[in-house]
């Protein structure tokens, strides 16, 4: 009985030594494998310093702000000039209707008057002298022609304030510039009307 004992422990130490022995034997090559499996992962991480880093996925983080290249703003789209406005232009003026008008030719030469009533025109042209001339015609828009004895004529175009245009009296001719009376006559072509206004 005293010798049973001894040998019962020594077997039980005995078998637990075997199992330690198998533990080790079958955890060894897993240990190996996974040394193994890693090494190339260990190999490929990037050395410290170095620009980007990784995020632990396998992806680079981005560079720090300081590395990083700033970009140029772009340019403003260039804006089309404005349009021009068009050019307006002064309304001309209308032609005379019945109304009487007083000047003279531009040296002076000679005075006339002019009367405008219905399109019909009679004009009458003088020196104070010895020419006294009746001239008379139509008024077609706004141009007057207008014709009298020993090749008299005239010629102009009218506004509702002026006439502007040329006599030609005896054989000479002037330009001349005739302004709507101040006070109009009742009959615009009223012959002794327009003596009166020659001669004022």
């Amino acid at each position: 009985m005293r010798t049973r004992g001894p040998v019962l422990t020594l077997l039980a130490v005995l078998a637990v030594g075997v199992a330690v022995f198998a533990v080790n034997t079958v955890l060894s090559p897993a240990t190996s494998t996974i040394d193994a499996a890693t090494a190339p992962l260990a190999a490929s991480a990037p050395a410290d310093g170095a620009s980007g880093s990784s995020d632990g996925y396998g992806e680079a983080a981005p560079a720090p702000a300081d590395q990083q290249v700033a970009l140029a703003p772009a340019a403003p789209a260039a804006q089309a000039p404005p349009a021009e406005a068009p050019a307006t232009r002064a309304p001309a003026q209308p032609a005379a209707g019945d109304t009487a008008f007083a000047g003279r030719s531009a040296g002076n030469q000679v005075t006339l008057s002019v009367g405008v009533k219905d399109g019909q025109v009679l004009a009458y042209v003088c020196d104070g002298k010895g020419v006294e001339e009746w001239l008379t015609g139509t008024m077609e828009g706004r141009s007057l022609t207008l014709t009298g004895p020993d090749g008299t004529s005239m010629t102009a175009d009218t506004t509702q304030d002026s006439v502007l245009g040329n006599v030609s009296v005896g054989g000479k001719s002037w330009p001349f510039a005739a302004q709507a009376a101040k006070q109009q006559p009742a009959d615009p072509t009223d012959r002794a009307a327009l003596r009166k206004l020659s001669n004022a």
